[in-house]
């Protein structure tokens, strides 16, 4: 994998580069912690009911989707940045 990163604007205004492998990791563990606030929330495993094991798999997914973003093969210029 190259060595492409990240470029976040913080909500004061400052800037900071982080690895597209850090970043991909760290939205999806952020995507997998929503899943244990939602079930301390509701006082329920997300699996008892049909509609929350959709929500569920859902969430998953996109955390699934999101650590595969870090070995896609990239095209193009490694200065073009994201």
């Amino acid at each position: 994998m190259s060595n492409l990163k990240v470029k976040m604007i913080k909500l004061d205004g400052s800037e900071s580069c982080e690895s597209l492998y850090s970043y991909c990791s760290r939205l999806s563990k952020k995507n997998n912690s929503i899943l244990y606030k939602l079930e301390s929330y509701l006082s329920k495993k997300l699996l008892d009911e049909p509609e929350l094991a959709e929500i569920r798999d859902i969430i998953l997914t996109v955390s699934a989707d999101v650590t595969k973003l870090q070995s896609l093969v990239i095209f193009g210029d490694d200065d073009e940045g994201l």
